[in-house]
């Protein structure tokens, strides 16, 4: 499994008003399947509520909180919206970590005839 571990800038809270923040986190890539089980859980009613319930589902860990509590009204509940753009940041570099890389260009050494052969004739001088 794919995961990709950062820090979150402003943390979450838990448990709740103990004062203990939760910055490291680690992510996972999230696949077709977390798309459908959050579609059918949450709907389509707006596009941070599904990225947010797909955090949900692809957080490996956040600092101690245990997994069973990171739901996505829990993340969106107690977390800053910057910290969700540094989720969302995570998920670009796991996606550019799967994708393939593009093949090597064809070497271009030398071409494959003289300029002089393939050079038009000059036309003859007159005088």
């Amino acid at each position: 499994m794919m995961t990709q571990t950062d820090s979150l800038k402003f943390g979450v809270e838990y448990p709740a008003d103990s004062g203990q923040m939760h910055y490291d986190f680690e992510l996972r890539l999230p696949m077709i399947a977390d798309n459908i089980a959050v579609l059918q859980h949450v709907g389509t009613v707006s596009n941070m509520q599904v990225r947010t319930a797909i955090f949900a589902r692809c957080l490996v860990r956040l600092g101690t909180i245990p997994t069973e509590t990171l739901t996505s009204d829990f993340l969106a509940g107690n977390m800053v919206d910057d910290d969700f753009d540094v989720l969302a940041a995570a998920e670009t570099e796991l996606k550019k970590k799967r994708m393939r890389s593009n093949p090597p260009s064809p070497s271009t050494d030398s071409p494959s005839s003289s300029l002089v052969d393939t050079a038009s004739p000059s036309p003859a001088s007159g005088s």
